[in-house]
């Protein structure tokens, strides 16, 4: 029991594939609730997302809560297939206009020369793929409607376990300013004229075509945007980060990384997402830095008595299962769980597949985003270290690996400790 809740915390990988499976009496249900309230949807919004229509009432003509159905809209638009393909080649060619000598940020305190830029890694990444999402979701306007977007998502998504955690807004008030200015945002792009965003993904025209069925106000809506965007934005930039800081910090790794990324990536941008995925090497750091970055869980309700293994998951409570425990499985990574030893998925072609390897969840719940999520990482990494002649810590003689920030309570992908991204040098390439 914790705080009077009873709470199953599940670490063995065959229990986890278990609880994956059953999709009737462990739900999911009440968890995209709480989280939909806690961004802003009203009580009304969430009886329309969730009411059964009545065959004869059935708008959506799928005869199931518009919830459900946007789950399934959500899994058409970024599972492979006709939508991704629509909207990838958006992303793919935004990255690519951002990766580029004059699009850099710059530290503001950082000297620079000609040829020489000084950049935050994870300022960088953040910067790149951020915008590039959002712009490819939503066209240029929502960035345009709040030229501040980015550093608000910045703000919420840094303390959006507070949301999670059910914190107060007295007590939380920059993470909720900064949650309601996204959703302000998001409700002004939905306000302008629909020839004013014809450019807005799939998805996002989908769920407000089938919102207004039911007569959802468009701050609901908003809100529920809001809550995809979160899920959407908010580790990719930070694996890529991570794995980008493995190879400035190890020279090796760096030469054999770009070796094998750099006859790919000159052969042109077409299909890029394709091609690097076929690097083995870059997959295994991949995996790796997945495995050890990952701090993401799963959580099922307890709708009625269930067998697990030889114990009873009694009505009521609640099913935690963390992804990080299950990654540090010494039975299935090795005795040296907490190095970082992207060999072992070298040596073990299958490990990815194991059932104890579960950075994007499974079953019902698996993350639909990883394919997108991988290829904007693997396309970030491989294009940084081809475009430009070379990236180096700017400080190598003082410059610390930077620690992960594994005191506070994290969604997904964790951060470093505040105050430590890493600064890098990057040189430009001879013309």
């Amino acid at each position: 029991m914790v705080a009077g809740q009873l709470l199953y915390v599940v670490t063995s990988p065959q229990d986890v594939t278990d609880i994956y499976k059953n999709t009737k009496t462990l739900t999911f249900d009440e968890y995209i609730r709480d989280v939909m309230k806690s961004i802003g949807v009203s009580d009304d919004g969430i009886t329309k997302l969730w009411s059964t229509p009545d065959k004869s009432d059935d708008l959506s003509g799928l005869h199931k809560a518009l919830a459900h159905a946007g789950e399934d809209y959500y899994r058409e638009q970024l599972l492979p297939g006709d939508r991704l393909d629509v909207l990838w080649p958006r992303v793919l060619g935004l990255i690519d206009s951002a990766i580029q000598w004059d699009q850099l940020p710059r530290t503001p305190s950082a000297t620079t020369m000609d040829g020489v830029k000084t950049v935050g890694l994870l300022e960088w990444n953040r910067k790149v793929l951020l915008e590039s999402v959002v712009t490819a979701f939503f066209g240029p306007q929502l960035l345009q409607i709040d030229p501040q977007l980015l550093l608000h998502f910045a703000a919420f998504d840094e303390d959006s376990w507070k949301l999670t955690y059910k914190y107060p807004r007295m007590i939380s008030k920059d993470m909720y300013h900064a949650k309601d200015q996204l959703v302000a945002a998001v409700e002004t792009w939905l306000n302008l004229p629909r020839d004013k965003r014809l450019d807005g993904a799939w998805l996002i025209q989908k769920l407000e075509m089938e919102t207004s069925k039911v007569e959802m106000s468009t701050k609901d809506l908003a809100a529920m945007i809001t809550s995809l965007a979160w899920v959407i934005l908010s580790n990719a930039y930070k694996l890529s980060f991570w794995m980008m800081v493995y190879i400035v910090f190890d020279a090796s790794l760096y030469t054999t990384i770009k070796a094998e990324v750099e006859p790919i990536v000159v052969a042109g941008m077409t299909r890029l997402e394709t091609r690097i995925d076929e690097c083995p090497r870059l997959i295994a750091l991949f995996n790796e830095v997945l495995r050890l970055t990952t701090a993401s869980a799963s959580i099922r309700t307890v709708e009625s008595d269930t067998p697990l293994g030889d114990r009873v998951l009694r009505k009521g409570g609640k099913v935690l299962l963390p992804f990080r425990q299950l990654h540090f499985n010494q039975d299935i990574f090795g005795s040296n769980t907490s190095g970082f030893e992207p060999e072992r998925f070298l040596k073990n072609k299958k490990l990815h597949k194991n059932p104890g390897f579960r950075p994007f969840g499974g079953g019902s719940t698996y993350c639909p985003g990883r394919y997108v999520a991988r290829w904007e990482v693997l396309t970030f990494v491989s294009l940084a270290l081809c475009r430009f002649d070379n990236i180096s810590l700017a400080s190598a003689e003082t410059q610390t690996f930077p620690e992960l920030n594994t005191k506070k309570p994290c969604l997904g992908i964790m951060t470093p400790i505040p105050g430590q991204d890493v600064c890098v040098v990057v040189r430009k390439k001879a013309t």
